[in-house]
């Protein structure tokens, strides 16, 4: 009896071990915060909450949330320099009156033991969500442009509306890049009297989403933005589960949705497309309503299916009548390996696609079993605070004048092949040389407020690139785990590439093994410029619209965002962001600025995933893939830096790399002029950066692509129907180092959007599709392409 006593306790010692962070000692700073008491971590109990469901904790949480001098309220439209984590420990959080989300906050709960936050009956059903993130101001207008929320995340935690009578909702969400929310889960009323809402957004430009649960409710979620990756989203007894108000592009990946009586509703004229895979309906009266109507040559309504299970389903698609479009049945199971519903090129086209048996390709090492491989953030939620590493614990300083250089290659050096974690404290690392990332290693940051940041004459020489930050050497072997840490430079640093990855991460060669995973990034950007301490703001990097082609050489700040050499193999990338800032965060206006760095994302490696990736505003291209193979990108989204043609790519680089394939404008131009079927007289320039380039590569899948070009000059009247889309003349190129199609194997697109080029496709030096043959919302819509070779492979 005593023996099995002390197991008891020892085993409820176990299960109720406190989760890492609420454990693990502090030392983030802010900087650049003039509050040199400013705290980052804020646990709602230690503000007087009391999470026994009981207590109304509104006046707890708010308080958390808003100490210091944070950025929320008209007064504050963004800020780098107020960064939080509020924490709420294992408990019932009773509120009465909405939380309100100040910028650059990161709620996060105990994922052990996930708090509920839970509205009181005396809930005004007025008010917009239990989590307002974004709420809407006096003018009627949101807190913050949703386009400019970045930096914020929701994890770990249950809303519960069940209590309140009528309309009730849990977040409200309008949001842009460098956002999360992830494990979370909704309860809501399906009383027929009520409409509740799990998550609401209408506004932005997006993003990333990823295990959520939603139960009963009106809408199990309302989403609208530019576009937006979700993954792993669950829904029970919800009436509707998505109504997807309206959007440009939007992947859904390992949608689950039973009891429903429809599945997704997009039949709203405002839905450019939607991508849907690896999914399950199951007992869902319609799975999908479509307002496409049979015989639609537009690009409006685009839908792309593969790999969708529907079980007890009488109709897998309906039109906005309600008539059936796709039978399913209604006591049996269909599957869909292969749905599409657009316009389709491979590579020649339009022709319009409207049914079942699509011939996909599907690079089987890219999927575990029958599904594309995927992984979520790992939060160590098994780990004790004692197995994390503090950057601190190596006499890093994090205070953005400090060298840290020699501290974290240290801290790195002493995790690698341990069983410890890397943490770095918030604050900003600054760096004179490489920071050496060794294989085997697990790096966290706190609150996205952790940046590693080159400066000094070692990243000045664009013909001596360096890398701030080096995953791995050529030949290394190993695995990496890294999240939630921002990658930057200050000042001129021309030669900066700010992440090289080499590591070559060993797996199973023709599938995916769940015990032997590929190496991970998530939530880990890139930003530069347009932050206290980048010594790139609008004071120092003012837009010139008026001076011809003039370019500051202090705000010359990078040679590449990112490269993934050709030794880099398996790798699994989600939410990251490769952001060259055009405008200032930190500046109450959000004042545009320019600021320029080469190169976007190159990959040269093989076995990749890009999932929710963003790359902008740099001068040659956002995306090159070079010599890669079996990659899978979606949703990837790109912008055309504003500022060009004044100057025109390539200026200010003008010394092109062969070796890595660099874009030659001025012989690509003058090629493309003559074999072009652009239509004639079109005026919109050539020497643009590329959105999406690819070359000599095979076996690449992309599922959702948003590449857009709003500018000339910092004037947006080119990205509009109107004026004929010509801010551009191009924007993704598929082919090899020769301009022809044929080395290029297997390249498949699917739901590509484009606004602001004329082409939306060239191949081979031809532009295989215009924006006038695909208008769809805003953007210009496509549901498939196939490159030459792709298309020969899979016989279409």
């Amino acid at each position: 009896m005593k023996s099995f006593f002390v197991f008891m306790l020892a085993a409820a010692s176990v299960a109720w071990t406190a989760y890492w962070m609420e454990d693990i000692s502090r030392h983030g700073i802010a900087p650049f915060n003039p509050d040199k008491d400013y705290r980052i971590f804020r646990n709602v109990k230690q503000w007087g909450a009391k999470g026994d469901g009981v207590t109304d904790d509104t006046a707890a949480i708010h308080a958390a949330i808003s100490h210091g001098n944070r950025c929320g309220g008209a007064r504050c439209v963004g800020s780098t320099i107020t960064p939080a984590i509020v924490y709420f420990p294992a408990g019932t959080y009773l509120i009465t009156a909405p939380i309100v989300g100040f910028y650059y906050t990161q709620l996060v709960g105990d994922p052990t033991h996930m708090p509920v936050i839970k509205a009181s009956p005396r809930f005004p059903t007025q008010a917009i969500a239990l989590l307002d993130a974004d709420p809407y101001m006096s003018n009627g207008k949101l807190n913050f442009q949703a386009t400019n929320v970045f930096y914020r995340q929701v994890r770990n935690l249950v809303f519960d509306t069940r209590a309140v009578r009528g309309k009730a909702t849990g977040i409200h969400w309008p949001s842009a890049q460098a956002t999360l929310i992830q494990n979370c889960a909704f309860h809501l009323s399906s009383d027929p009297k009520d409409t509740h809402v799990g998550i609401f957004m209408e506004e932005g430009s997006g993003g990333m989403m990823v295990d959520l649960v939603f139960h009963g409710g009106k809408y199990g979620a309302r989403f609208g933005n530019q576009q937006y990756t979700m993954r792993n989203l669950t829904f029970y007894g919800s009436d509707t589960a998505i109504d997807q108000i309206w959007n440009w592009g939007w992947t859904y990946k390992s949608l689950k949705v039973v009891g429903s009586r429809v599945g997704i509703n997009m039949s709203s004229s405002d839905v450019g497309s939607v991508t849907l895979l690896d999914s399950s309906f199951v007992n869902v009266s319609t799975a999908l309503v479509t307002g496409r109507t049979p015989g639609n040559k537009t690009g409006l309504g685009s839908l792309v299916i593969q790999n969708v299970l529907y079980t007890n389903v009488p109709t897998v698609l309906a039109g906005a009548d309600g008539q059936p479009l796709l039978l399913g049945d209604p006591n049996g199971s269909v599957h869909d390996g292969g749905y599409a519903r657009g316009n389709m090129y491979a590579p020649h086209g339009p022709s319009l696609l409207e049914g079942r048996e699509f011939a996909f390709s599907q690079p089987a090492t890219l999927k575990l079993g029958d599904r594309y491989y995927e992984r979520s953030k790992p939060q160590y939620e098994q780990y004790p605070a004692s197995d994390f590493m503090s950057a601190r614990d190596h006499y890093a300083v994090g205070d953005g004048q400090t060298d840290d250089t020699s501290a974290l290659n240290a801290l790195f050096q002493a995790v690698a092949g341990s069983s410890y974690i890397a943490y770095l404290d918030a604050g900003y690392y600054k760096v004179t040389n490489t920071i050496f990332i060794p294989p085997n290693t697990r790096v966290v940051g706190e609150g996205l407020a952790a940046i590693i940041m080159g400066a000094g004459e070692k990243f000045f020489d664009p013909n001596n690139p360096r890398p701030v930050v080096q995953v791995g050497k050529q030949g290394d072997v190993g695995f990496l785990e890294m999240s939630d840490i921002i990658v930057s430079a200050q000042g001129a640093t021309a030669g900066a590439v700010m992440i090289e990855y080499n590591l070559n991460t060993p797996a199973a060669e023709n599938t995916c093994s769940p015990g032997n995973p590929p190496s991970g990034l998530w939530d880990v950007h890139v930003r530069v410029g347009g932050y206290k301490g980048s010594k790139l703001q609008v004071a120092q990097c003012p837009i010139t619209p008026n001076q011809h082609n003039y370019v500051n050489s202090s705000c010359v700040a990078g040679y590449m965002g990112m490269h993934i050499t050709p030794s880099a193999r398996n790798l699994y990338m989600e939410n990251n962001w490769i952001w060259v800032a055009d405008h200032d965060i930190d500046d109450w206006n959000s004042t545009q600025i320019s600021v320029f760095v080469a190169r976007g994302l190159l990959v040269e490696g093989s076995r990749i995933w890009l999932v929710g990736s963003s790359v902008e505003h740099h001068t040659l291209y956002q995306y090159q893939l070079v010599n890669a193979s079996d990659v899978w990108m979606g949703q990837i989204q790109t912008e055309t830096p504003y500022y060009q043609p004044n100057p025109p790519a390539p200026y200010p680089f003008t010394l092109l790399n062969a070796t890595i394939r660099d874009p030659d404008f001025t012989t690509d131009c003058q090629h493309y002029a003559a074999p072009s079927s652009l239509r004639p007289g079109t005026s919109a320039p050539c020497a643009m950066a590329w959105g999406l380039r690819i070359l000599d590569s095979k076996d690449v899948v992309v599922f959702g692509a948003g590449l857009y070009s709003f500018f000339n000059n910092y004037d947006t009247s080119c990205s509009t129907a109107a004026a004929g889309e010509d801010c551009q003349a191009r924007i993704f190129w598929v082919g090899d180092s020769s301009g022809k199609a044929a080395d290029v194997l297997t390249v498949e697109t699917y739901n590509l959007n484009t606004i602001g080029s004329v082409s939306m496709i060239t191949q081979g030096k031809i532009d295989m599709a215009t924006w006038d043959q695909n208008r769809a919302t805003f953007a210009s819509t496509l549901a498939v392409f196939r490159s030459e070779g792709a298309a020969r492979e899979v016989g279409v």
